[in-house]
């Protein structure tokens, strides 16, 4: 089950309980009273680990941060000491086991795709051509594996209440 670090009602991330008693979070209503809101908005697209509620949890790693300080036109900084504690602090409580083998072979496919995408490709002695057609055979197993890790991560995420039914995030 998914830890709720924050809320989402009405198409605004708000803080819950959590973000009152956790001292790094708490910090950054604190220290940051005109853009907390702002802050954990970022906290959450950053972290929160359900595909269904976050729409950047495809996005590439290396280019994730920048995507979203863009589109949630952020004017703060992230190198601030709070604001890094607080997201390391909301990795670490989202983190499972399942979730990380999920993001380590997410990173691997995106490695993989990249390089089939922009490798030139060469041949004789010391040529790349049989890496690349090894990876291309190897792809699909590779692709169903990360498929299954997926469908593990999301079993994970579900909440559920008494008679089976799914609990939406912000109940």
């Amino acid at each position: 089950m998914i830890a709720r670090l924050f809320d989402v009602q009405n198409g605004v991330v708000i803080p819950t309980e959590h973000c009152y008693t956790l001292k790094s979070l708490k910090d950054i209503m604190d220290n940051y009273p005109d853009q907390y809101l702002k802050i954990y908005q970022y906290l959450f697209y950053m972290t929160c680990p359900n595909p269904d509620m976050n729409p950047f949890f495809n996005v590439p790693h290396m280019d994730k941060e920048d995507i979203i300080l863009k589109e949630i036109e952020a004017e703060f900084s992230v190198e601030d000491d709070d604001i890094f504690t607080a997201l390391k602090a909301c990795e670490r409580m989202y983190e499972t086991p399942t979730s990380r083998a999920y993001e380590g072979m997410q990173k691997a496919l995106d490695r993989i795709s990249r390089y089939l995408a922009t490798a030139q490709i060469t041949d004789g002695k010391d040529g790349n051509i049989a890496q690349i057609r090894a990876l291309a055979k190897d792809f699909d197993g590779i692709r169903q594996s990360f498929k299954g890790v997926y469908k593990d991560l999301q079993e994970e995420q579900q909440s559920k209440v008494r008679g089976g039914q799914g609990l939406a995030y912000d109940m």
